[in-house]
């Protein structure tokens, strides 16, 4: 940063007052113009310096240095114009026997399209004093100066980026509790080079059939309770990204799944890798997604400030307004270490089965749940619901109130009967 040349900048375009208050900058003459800026008679000459300071240079200075967050690169830019960003899928279409005489030539087969709706949901804002005490003391020199100015940026891009960081990371918390990503049960590639090996293969099987048109590998179904008809999709290796936290990465061949995605192991490093230092979600070592799963926007960026006289400061505001949201109409999975409950050696797949009355609904839909894993769904519609698992009756699965079933660890097939 070429703190003169930025000072000579708000300078050349400031108001008259402030032109002929305070001396153009030179290498040597910081001490002129600490004496001016300082002055208690150009306390709204100094004012104006630094508003400028914070709108024209230090905005611009920030918004370059924003790429700490190791997850940005999944954003997808400033939301365009308007409050929400509409997601539209049109499925695959079922075909049908060839018709000689043309039955139906004239009706209508409209397509299979679903549709998502994103709405801005995060608005923080970031606060810090400028004191006539600090700016005294940072005009002492041009480095200091610098430094001054430095230390602001540097507080206001590191505490956003932190809560962009925390809040894309908790997007894949919610997904999973939402049942909005498809969870394969892995043993834990931490415990032993086999199971590190394992977890490879897995890794890599599961990015090779993603490339295939399949329901299998997104949770379209089990996230919504409105539509039963599969999402059929595909993600090419391109369009794959693996985030994998800090302690699987040193513990895996990165080489081989560098591999699995066509690219030398810098490639994949740079590109479709992304390594966090830990996942919100207990036992979850990776997440493989399309790189549309995650659907953040940038709605405001925008800093404003308040001069107080009586206190002889200024209080400055970086405002970050977000949209923060996942898709369903895409593939991602995650790779969840598995529990052996019962200690036989093999995690088994139990069944869920549902018994509903007529117009009762359960907005899960899944079929199977993992030997450990954990199961939630809403009744929506029933004055009786009861669940069993492994033939027990499980008394406390079901919140009356909420509508809601939860089974924090599954340990043989889950039987729902709700009636109304």
């Amino acid at each position: 940063m070429d703190i003169l040349k930025i000072y000579n900048t708000i300078w050349q375009n400031g108001s008259a007052e402030l032109r002929a208050r305070l001396p153009q900058g030179t290498t040597d003459n910081i001490a002129d113009i600490q004496s001016a800026i300082t002055s208690g008679e150009n306390v709204h000459v100094a004012n104006e310096f630094m508003k400028t300071l914070m709108n024209k240079i230090v905005k611009p200075q920030v918004h370059t240095k924003i790429f700490t967050n190791p997850l940005k690169s999944l954003k997808k830019g400033n939301k365009p114009l308007g409050d929400g960003v509409e997601e539209i899928y049109n499925n695959f279409i079922k075909a049908k026997q060839y018709d000689k005489e043309g039955k139906e030539l004239l009706t209508r087969e409209l397509p299979d399209t679903k549709t998502l709706y994103h709405r801005m949901n995060s608005q923080l804002k970031y606060k810090t004093t400028v004191s006539r005490e600090a700016l005294t003391k940072a005009f002492v020199s041009w480095e200091s100066l610098e430094k001054y100015v430095n230390d602001i940026i540097s507080t206001l891009n590191n505490s956003a980026e932190l809560d962009e960081f925390t809040l894309t990371k908790e997007l894949i918390k919610i997904a999973l509790e939402l049942n909005a990503m498809k969870v394969i049960p892995i043993p834990d590639p931490l415990a032993s080079k086999t199971n590190a090996e394992n977890f490879i293969k897995t890794v890599k099987t599961t990015s090779g059939l993603m490339k295939f048109p399949s329901s299998d590998h997104n949770a379209y179904l089990n996230a919504q309770k409105d539509d039963d008809i599969p999402l059929i999709t595909f993600s090419r290796p391109e369009e794959q990204v693996l985030i994998i936290d800090t302690i699987t990465d040193t513990t895996v061949s990165i080489d081989v799944l560098a591999a699995a995605f066509n690219m030398t192991v810098v490639e994949f490093n740079e590109t479709r890798k992304i390594v966090i230092d830990y996942f919100p979600v207990r036992d979850v070592r990776a997440v493989l997604v399309d790189e549309a799963f995650f659907q953040i926007y940038d709605d405001l960026w925008s800093v404003a400030s308040f001069d107080n006289p009586d206190g002889l400061y200024q209080n400055y505001w970086l405002h970050v307004w977000m949209t923060y949201a996942f898709s369903i109409l895409v593939n991602a999975v995650a790779f969840k270490v598995a529990s052996d409950n019962d200690g036989d050696g093999e995690v088994e797949q139990f069944s869920i089965s549902y018994e509903l009355g007529e117009g009762v609904t359960s907005s899960n839909k899944r079929s199977t749940a993992n030997e450990g894993g954990s199961f939630t769904t809403t009744i929506s519609g029933a004055s009786s619901v009861t669940v069993t698992m492994g033939g027990t009756a499980v008394n406390d699965a079901y919140d009356s109130e909420s509508g809601k079933v939860s089974i924090s660890t599954v340990t043989g097939d889950i039987v729902i009967t709700a009636t109304v």
